[in-house]
């Protein structure tokens, strides 16, 4: 990829604290007590790893010729986000569904390979922010790839895939839940409903066998 810096050695704090960050940071006096607990390298933490296989949806940024930055939305079924392990550390890969016809993020990757990823678990209040290097495979060109980024173990994507995603992590953190306000999915609130519609049949199967006798 032309143009494309590659830097596997990379932490959080080298890619996203730069001079002036830094700047502003002693500036308010958090110099030396900026939270980088929850940073890893390229290799993430198994419960950063659990809530990105469970995503249905997050941010991914680009970076555009003119050196802007470009975010958009990808989302699928729970699972169509696939985390594996390399001897570089994580990976991640996912399908890329046909869209506005744009190609702005596939063009940004085929120049450059920086990518940023938001990942956001409402339910828990939980966020993952993955730096990584990516590259796209067309369908045409690896069909096995695309056969098992459609299987999600007790079901399958159909919808069309024009090419897939794998991003190689370089770095992520998932601190701070503040300001996340807490949404579930309609299947999440079933799931829910369906506890409290089981002791109310239990219940009232007990007030109908009190009643009768």
């Amino acid at each position: 990829m032309v143009g494309t810096p590659v830097n596997f050695e990379e932490n959080y704090a080298d890619i996203a604290f730069d001079e002036a960050v830094t700047a502003r940071q002693h500036a308010r006096g958090v110099g030396n007590r900026v939270d980088t607990s929850g940073a890893s390298g390229a290799e993430l933490d198994p419960r950063d790893s659990k809530l990105i296989r469970q995503a249905r949806l997050f941010m991914m940024a680009t970076v555009t010729g003119t050196g802007w930055p470009y975010v958009q939305h990808k989302g699928g079924p729970a699972g169509f986000v696939k985390v594996s392990s390399t001897a570089a550390g994580s990976r991640l890969m996912f399908p890329d569904f046909a869209g506005n016809r744009q190609f702005v993020t596939a063009g940004n990757l085929d120049r450059d390979s920086r990518v940023c990823l938001f990942f956001v678990d409402f339910a828990t209040r939980s966020r993952v922010k993955v730096f990584g290097h990516a590259r796209t495979v067309e369908a045409d060109d690896d069909p096995a790839l695309v056969e098992e980024l459609r299987d999600l173990g007790d079901r399958r994507i159909t919808s069309a895939i024009e090419r897939a995603v794998i991003v190689d992590v370089t770095a992520s953190d998932a601190n701070c839940s503040s300001q996340i306000t807490p949404r579930w999915t309609r299947e999440e609130v079933e799931e829910r409903l369906d506890l409290y519609r089981a002791d109310i049949a239990r219940l009232e199967a007990r007030i109908a066998e009190l009643e009768g006798r």
